[in-house]
């Protein structure tokens, strides 16, 4: 059966910063404030974090596919930390009203450390795109190719890469990061089942649930309905407007509750 609509991955994208904003704006301008004592703009703040679970998925499934295609895993990584970096203090302001909240990290931090652990994976297994060879052949466009060998029966790999998660999902809970050790897992499980959309379904509506533990679980598995209308295709715009995006968007909603006194 043909499926009716589907998604790019800019639009898949696009949802996520949507999804991000609502869920930013909730915490900043009505859990942190005065706000939250009202039963209405409470039930409200309510269903805006609830639309903002489908953020992280999304997020998380962006990574893997951009650990998959990506030309430079050491740049992408670096873009990353940089990015983790600078955002650090405007999501303190937004998370905690201060300018240092130590009890947690922005999510680029944890989207950083998956994208490491899903390549220690790759190193570890010997193969995907972030292992490179001595051996190379030669592609039709005169180029060469890395050939990989497989170190590992493929029934077993699996558990290898989430056990090559482990350390990357403790350091995200040791440095107390959005999202912390069960983040980091989630895209290391979305990257290892991207071939398999049923198992992959299967696996992290579970693990949705468990990651949560209430029906918050539940709307983030409106994300994996997302992600399986995924078609494949890059999309228009630009593929770095998060970079920009995420730490503008939160000064703005620093700047809004400042504004109107919250």
């Amino acid at each position: 059966m043909k499926v009716r609509f589907c998604f790019s991955a800019e639009q898949l994208k696009n949802i996520a910063l949507v999804s991000m904003v609502i869920d930013h704006a909730a915490v900043g301008l009505i859990e942190q404030s005065e706000l939250a004592s009202g039963a209405a703009w409470s039930l409200c703040g309510t269903a805006m974090r609830l639309v903002g679970r489908v953020a992280f998925p999304l997020f998380a499934f962006m990574i893997a596919e951009g650990a998959a295609h990506t030309r430079d895993r050491r740049r992408y990584a670096l873009r990353l930390l940089l990015l983790a970096v600078i955002s650090e203090i405007p999501f303190d302001l937004v998370a905690g009203g201060t300018w240092l909240f130590p009890t947690d990290q922005n999510t680029v931090f944890t989207l950083l450390l998956g994208l490491l652990a899903v390549w220690a994976g790759d190193l570890i297994c010997g193969t995907g795109s972030g292992v490179s060879y001595g051996n190379r052949k030669k592609t039709g466009d005169g180029g060469r190719k890395a050939v990989g060998q497989r170190r590992f029966p493929l029934e077993y790999e699996r558990y290898i890469r989430v056990l090559a998660a482990v350390p990357f999902g403790l350091a995200a809970y040791c440095l107390k990061t959005d999202y912390g050790f069960m983040g980091v897992l989630l895209i290391v499980i979305l990257y290892t089942l991207r071939t398999e959309p049923q198992l992959r379904t299967a696996v992290c509506a579970v693990f949705l649930f468990c990651m949560y533990m209430d029906f918050y679980g539940a709307a983030a598995c409106v994300a994996i309905f997302l992600i399986n209308r995924y078609n494949g295709e890059k999309g228009g715009g630009s593929g770095r407007i998060f970079y920009l995006f995420y730490p503008l968007h939160l000064l703005v909603i620093r700047g809004i509750k400042m504004a109107v006194g919250l």
